[in-house]
């Protein structure tokens, strides 16, 4: 289980690390660990692009409480500003991974893959049990086995 999210930042859309909450450095720091990126600011525009258009993909209501195990300057990626009563869609990986691709540095689609695969087994990590399976049930096959 992750610890409490902080409630008082001043600005939780700031991607200075400086000014996020612990939680949220904690998860772009393993993210930065894990891919060896330069920048914990790096690894937060990859966090929040991946993140934005995992919940693109999920229901509205899950992406919705799958929120609440996450830091709370993520929930907005996560929500993905859509409509309360939003399915979920249907995409394939090229497609997934093609639409962060446009947010991060790297141009590199295979990069890019590898990249978006750990910010979404590090996401599982993050998640109970019952919302992993809930997430896995919803996800097109390529995707699952991004989070596997």
């Amino acid at each position: 289980m992750t610890t409490p999210p902080l409630q008082d930042d001043p600005n939780p859309n700031d991607p200075n690390p400086a000014r996020s909450s612990a939680t949220l450095s904690a998860f772009t720091g393993q993210v930065q660990r894990r891919l060896g990126l330069d920048t914990e600011s790096e690894a937060e525009v990859l966090t929040r692009a991946t993140l934005n258009e995992f919940g693109k993909v999920v229901s509205a209501g899950l992406a919705q409480d799958l929120t609440i195990s996450l830091p709370p300057e993520l929930s907005a990626e996560l929500r993905a500003q859509r409509p309360s009563d939003d399915q979920a869609r249907s995409v394939g990986r090229a497609e997934f991974v093609d639409a962060v691709s446009g947010a991060v540095h790297s141009v590199d689609a295979e990069e890019v893959g590898r990249q978006v695969e750990q910010v979404l087994r590090l996401l599982r990590e993050w998640l109970p049990e019952s919302d992993v399976d809930r997430t896995l049930e919803q996800l097109p096959g390529d995707l699952v086995e991004l989070m596997r």
